[in-house]
């Protein structure tokens, strides 16, 4: 995804609040397809048309069903994706076609390589991880998942104000613009005015209800 310089700048911040905040209030479930999609958002800003386009000619080719052996709990499989919004708006996607098309395509990426995951042992939000199992190999499914098998619904508790002078650069911080903790933990900068910050700490896709085609690629056991 193609996105302005302020909102792809990462700066780490040592600030003593929210890292106590952060304690006092979050209860945010296992985010690992979060982890694995480092240029996750919920726009594009290519055409959508072509984005349209190459997401239906992925699946046109793909298999509605197969013959390939089935995927179990705990069984070790490596899939394709494409996580959207709608029709023509992808967040993420393992399938350079579609990359290049919306807008996500990342050049040191192997598109080849898939996403690996052990069905059913929570690595991946819950509507995923249910929806694979049962799947055959060379198979391929679209699925919708509500927010309560995703990321949650959003939650304004997780928005944390602070006052500049806590904020070591304050003047460089923008609506948008990614932040990270000591911790590790990261922020969005939802709010700014002229005494504080206001930081979101709710998942990039907290409260959407999102769409994944899915093809199982191959089990390794």
């Amino acid at each position: 995804m193609t996105q302005n310089n302020s909102t792809q700048k990462i700066i780490a911040i040592s600030i003593l609040s929210l890292s106590m905040l952060w304690l006092m209030w979050c209860s945010t479930k296992k985010q690992q397809t979060e982890d694995t999609q480092t240029n996750q958002t919920a726009e594009t800003t290519t055409d959508n048309s072509a984005c349209k386009q190459a997401i239906a000619a992925y699946l046109q080719q793909a298999q509605a069903s197969s013959n390939g052996a089935a995927v179990a709990k705990g069984s070790s499989i490596t899939v394709d994706y494409v996580g959207r919004l709608d029709e023509a708006t992808v967040f993420d996607t393992s399938v350079e076609s579609v990359a290049k098309a919306c807008g996500k395509y990342a050049s040191g990426r192997n598109y080849n390589e898939g996403l690996a995951f052990t069905a059913g042992a929570g690595q991946m939000i819950a509507g995923f991880d249910q929806a694979v199992v049962g799947m055959k190999v060379g198979e391929t499914k679209t699925i919708t998942i509500a927010p309560k098998d995703a990321y949650g619904e959003r939650d304004e508790k997780k928005l944390i104000t602070v006052p500049k002078t806590q904020v070591p650069q304050s003047e460089q911080y923008q609506i948008g613009m990614q932040v990270m903790s000591q911790n590790g933990q990261t922020f969005k900068v939802y709010k700014v005015t002229d005494k504080e910050i206001t930081f979101d700490a709710n998942p990039e896709l907290a409260g959407k209800t999102l769409i994944f085609d899915i093809t199982i690629k191959s089990i390794q056991k």
